[in-house]
Parts: C-alpha cells; sequence; structure tokens
C-alpha cells in the first residue's frame, strides 16, 4: 500500500538540508553538525503521514573540540529547500514527474511544514526525557482507544472508537480495518526507527536503548 522503503530517503533529505543549513552558517572549512532524525508514519488516526522529528546541535563543531552556535534557523527557507529535495528524491524513484511537481509548487499551502523549537539545555534532564519519549511513541494510545466486541455493536461487527490527542474528536473503525491500518507502521525487517548521522547511527535498536541514546545526545556538551 505503501513505499515505507522511501522513508530513509526522507529522512536524508532532511538531514542533507539542515547539515548545509548548519555547516555554512560557521566560517570554517571543517564545521560538522550532529543530528538524530526519528521517522514516524503515523497520523493522529493512525492515517499514513510520514513526518520526522529531529534533535540537531544549534551549532557545529569544528577544529576538534570547539563548538559555535549558530543563528536560528529560518523555518521558511528550510521548508522551501526540503521541499526541493524530496520532489527531486521521489523524481527520481520513479514516483512523480515534472507536470506533477509544477502542479504541487502552484499549491496555495505547499503540504510542507517545518516547526523548530526552542533549544533544551544539558541540565534540563526531565524535558530531555519527554521529549525523548515523545520522539519514541507508539503509533497509537492504548487509553485513547475503545473497543466494542461484535455482540455489542449494532451490525455485529467489532470496532475501535479512538479518540483525538485533544480529546475532541473521536473515529470509529470497524476492528480489522483499524488492524490494517496499524500494520502500515510496523517497520520492515531490518528497518531503523531512526535515520541516521554523525552522532547517532541508524542501526536497528530497541525502544529503550534509543530513547537512552537520545538523551545521551541531547546531554553531550564540547
Amino acid at each position: 500500500m505503501f513505499d515505507r522503503k522511501l522513508l530513509t530517503k526522507l529522512s536524508r533529505c532532511a538531514w542533507k538540508v539542515l547539515n548545509l543549513y548548519l555547516t555554512q552558517a560557521v566560517p570554517t572549512d571543517d564545521a560538522k553538525a550532529g543530528a538524530a532524525v526519528a521517522v514516524q508514519s503515523f497520523g493522529d488516526f493512525q492515517n499514513f503521514h510520514p513526518h520526522l522529528h529531529i534533535l540537531c546541535t544549534d551549532g557545529c563543531f569544528y577544529n576538534d573540540d570547539a563548538f559555535m552556535v549558530c543563528p536560528p534557523p529560518d523555518t521558511v527557507e528550510l521548508e522551501k529547500l526540503f521541499r526541493y529535495e524530496v520532489f527531486k528524491m521521489l523524481k527520481s524513484e520513479g514516483k512523480i514527474n515534472d507536470v506533477v511537481i509544477e502542479n504541487m509548487m502552484n499549491w496555495r499551502h505547499s503540504g510542507f511544514n517545518v516547526y523548530c523549537g526552542k533549544a533544551i539545555w544539558p541540565h534540563n534532564e526531565e524535558g530531555l526525557e519527554n521529549l525523548a519519549r515523545y520522539i519514541i511513541r507508539a503509533s497509537f494510545s492504548q487509553e485513547r482507544m475503545t473497543y466494542v466486541a461484535a455482540q455489542d455493536s449494532s451490525d455485529r461487527a467489532a470496532k475501535v472508537i479512538y479518540k483525538s490527542k485533544d480529546g475532541k474528536t473521536t473515529k470509529t473503525f470497524d476492528a480489522l480495518d483499524w488492524l490494517a491500518q496499524l500494520v502500515t507502521h510496523i517497520p520492515n525487517k531490518g528497518e531503523s526507527a531512526g535515520g541516521g548521522s554523525d552522532i547517532m547511527d541508524s542501526t536497528p535498536i530497541n525502544r529503550v536503548d534509543y530513547a537512552k541514546r537520545l538523551v545521551l545526545m541531547m546531554k553531550f556538551q564540547p
């Protein structure tokens, strides 16, 4: 139904843009940025909604032991560059052509969005842990899910009622449809939940270890 192999390439598009943006902001030839990219494929109601969560340095390392902070990212410019790289990747994969790209470039709303949150300092351990947990969260929350058995359903088909994250909306699924949507978010064999970069590699690991490594990376100080 969906080509999950492209998710890794999506993360590479983001890292290419972000790395270029950061390293060009530092006036040294050996500037080196770092990031951890976590790929998520799900939206609020289990819809297929590929997006990325990125933890990155707010500057670059240079001269082996020095670090320079970069100006805050311009999210509008990052969005344009990211869109360009994604379109180029999808075209090379044979998923879209120039006609589709031209059409999408004329959309009033691009369909892309880049958000940059505030910096989290190494001593803010609670903030680091909360962020790491959010990034590796499961695709659904059992607390927001209500199962209706077949004998209790008006059409004698088992249902799942799922509540939105803000608690204001619910959506009812046939139980089998719910499972069908759920399995689209299960990584393929050997597929990592995170896209690698210089500080964090992309070796498949379990969620607990991944969270620990995210926290350690965020606490790293040059």
